[in-house]
Order: structure tokens, then sequence, then C-alpha cells
């Protein structure tokens, strides 16, 4: 067996060093998971403008939609450079939906804005599903949008459910009274 000097040692360290610092960006990078359009869209969408006129409490909305909105587009960016996992990209999308369904207090308003998150996910599960069987993501990470998504629908459908007619219920006949 051969001996190593110390300054060898350091040679074979630097070495290493190197082909990590120059191969592991490509390898991160090769993992990163290519988002759907509807996800891209919503990342790529400007924040909202604060006006004058607005109420304190639609100020302190748009604020918050504002901000969840920005850390999704700096989470994006570390998640591309692969600083941060595909968890923290669905959480942080959640906090972003949750914040714009609640700029809106119209259930009407509200029932456009969750159908039009449901389409995301719904576009968004597939793409996971092609990412889980190719090994890029994992069935963990599937089954956390899944619970996102069926949390939605049951917003969604609440929120619908509030806006159609409320239906009679049948009344009931009035007791008849016992023969004495």
């Amino acid at each position: 067996m051969r001996k190593i000097s110390p300054g060898q040692g350091w040679c074979y360290l630097l070495a290493v060093m190197l082909w990590v610092a120059v191969f592991q960006p490509c390898v991160r990078a090769q993992t990163v998971l290519k988002f759907s359009p509807k996800v891209m869209e919503v990342l790529n969408s400007p924040p909202l403008e604060l006006k004058d006129d607005d109420t304190e409490l639609v100020r302190l909305k748009k604020q918050r939609f504002n901000a969840a909105l920005n850390e999704a587009k700096a989470r994006f960016d570390l998640y591309k450079r692969g600083l941060t996992k595909l968890p923290d990209m669905i959480e942080v999308g959640q906090r972003l939906f949750t914040a714009e369904v609640d700029l809106y207090d119209k259930p009407e308003d509200r029932a456009r804005v969750l159908q039009r998150h449901l389409d995301i996910y719904n576009e968004a599960e597939g793409n996971l599903e092609r990412h889980v069987k190719e090994g890029l993501a994992t069935q963990a990470d599937l089954e956390q949008l899944r619970y996102d998504k069926a949390t939605l629908e049951i917003e969604l459908l609440n929120t619908k459910n509030s806006i159609s007619p409320q239906q009679p219920t049948p009344q009931q006949p009035a007791p008849q009274p016992s023969p004495p």
C-alpha cells in the first residue's frame, strides 16, 4: 500500500472539492423538475398594486398576497439552483392560493378563483405523476399535492353550495292528535 504524503493529501482533497464544485451543480440541475405552464404563469405574474383608496383590510390582504407571491418566486429560484425541495414549493403555493382567494368577498368571485386553482392543481398533479414514474419526484410529494388539491375541492364545493339558492326542506306533516 502506497503512503500519501501530506502535500499529496491536499492535492487529492483539492481535486475532490474542485470536482464537487464543478459537477455537483450540473447533477442538481438535471433533477430540477419542469413545472407546468399554468404554474409558471402564476410564478410570472406581477404583484398587486396597492392603491390610495384601498381600505386598510384590502391593503393588508394585497400585502399578504404580494409577500406570498414574492416568496414563491424566491423559492422557485432556490429550487432551480437545487437549494430547496419540491415540498417547499408546494407549501408556498398553498399559501399563495389561500391569500389570493381571500382577496375576494363575493362567493362567485371566490368560486372562479378556486376553480382556476383547481385547474392548476390538476395540471400539476399530472406533471408530478410523470416525474414520480421517472424517479424525479417522490410519492410523498405527490400525496402532499393530492391532499392540498382535495382541500381545495372541498372549499370550492362549499363555496358553490353557498352560491346556489337554498332548497327548501320538505315540511314534516303536523302530528295528528291521537284518539282518546
